[in-house]
């Protein structure tokens, strides 16, 4: 009389793989073998990837002509991460990799697409640069796109094409790029009211009968901070205004004032954004040399309140 128990588990167990085989390994994806490409530490990984007439115009070996070229491409992305203090690969999903670069920055490289057609592979990549959290914006979107071909049961690269993409409809876009030149402008006009009061200083101290001058076209003028030097003495620096001595500039409305009332022993340098909506800082600058930013909206408030952003021992380092 059979067993119908253990002739049921030993077919049961026949339909079972056998742990004593390996399983195969499934194929290579193109993406896997682009991320082989440039962030394997194998120095073979690259040229492997290559079409057999890639390989064999630029060289293996060191003497051949195309030989650099061929170490140059393979290092490239080596030497990228060596500047990064952790990376991440994803086989899949919308990115394709994470560069730490800092405990604050990191380099986000997205999919934006990744098309098969026959035997070619089309994948467009992206880099996205983030702070604190917060990507930052770029005044242009960098692009490539890579294309490979399955050669010899291997991804072969074959093609490279880079792309800059400025998105002029997307509103995220357009707000980070204004905030970017926003913040460019800040940054010149406050070099402008730190050139101003330096000026005034060296001013004052060639004209002690006079003091400080409250006029821009007069405070700049080569020719009248050389007369000081006619008796003989040291020549005075002359100082160059990145404004030409214009009131507007960048988007600021600059004023200086309280000379006369004063009779020249001091002054108040302002610089006040044009649009006042913008958001912008507003800059502000006196007889002791400092340098104060206020977001506050009013000229007292900055005098009072405002951010120290320079000084004249910064200027003397």
């Amino acid at each position: 009389m059979r067993n119908w128990s253990s002739l049921s588990f030993a077919a049961l167990l026949a339909t079972l793989p056998s742990s004593a085989q390996p399983q195969p390994q499934p194929p290579q994806t193109a993406r896997q073998a682009l991320i082989e490409m440039f962030v394997s530490n194998d120095t073979n990984a690259f040229a492997k990837h290559l079409p057999d007439v890639t390989r064999r115009l630029l060289g293996q070996n060191e003497g051949e002509p195309y030989a650099s070229i061929m170490s140059l491409l393979s290092s490239f992305g080596s030497r990228r991460l060596l500047l990064s203090q952790r990376v991440e690969t994803f086989d899949d999903g919308p990115t394709i990799l994470v560069s730490q670069q800092s405990e604050t920055d990191k380099i986000e490289v997205s999919v934006d697409h990744d098309l098969l057609a026959g035997e070619s592979e089309e994948i467009q990549l992206s880099a996205h640069f983030y702070h604190d959290g917060t990507e930052q914006p770029l005044s242009v979107i960098p692009r490539l796109t890579f294309t490979l071909k399955e050669e010899k049961n291997t991804w072969r690269l074959i093609d490279v094409t880079a792309m800059a993409r400025v998105p002029l409809t997307d509103p995220d876009y357009l707000r980070g790029l204004r905030q970017q030149q926003q913040e460019a402008n800040e940054s010149v006009v406050e070099m402008r009211v730190g050139t101003i009061t330096a000026a005034e200083a060296g001013y004052a101290a060639q004209h002690p009968d006079r003091g400080y001058i409250c006029s821009l076209p007069a405070l700049f003028s080569q020719e009248l901070r050389e007369s000081a030097a006619d008796d003989g003495s040291e020549q005075p620096q002359v100082y160059y205004d990145p404004g030409q001595e214009s009131s507007e500039w960048m988007g600021y409305r600059f004023a200086l004032t309280g000379c006369e009332e004063s009779s020249g022993s001091k002054y108040q340098i302002t610089a006040v954004p044009i649009d006042s909506d913008a958001g912008t800082k507003m800059f502000c600058a006196d007889e002791s040399g400092m340098v104060k930013a206020s977001t506050s909206g009013t000229i007292s408030a900055c005098f009072s309140g405002g951010d120290v952003v320079s000084s004249p021992s910064d200027s003397s380092d």
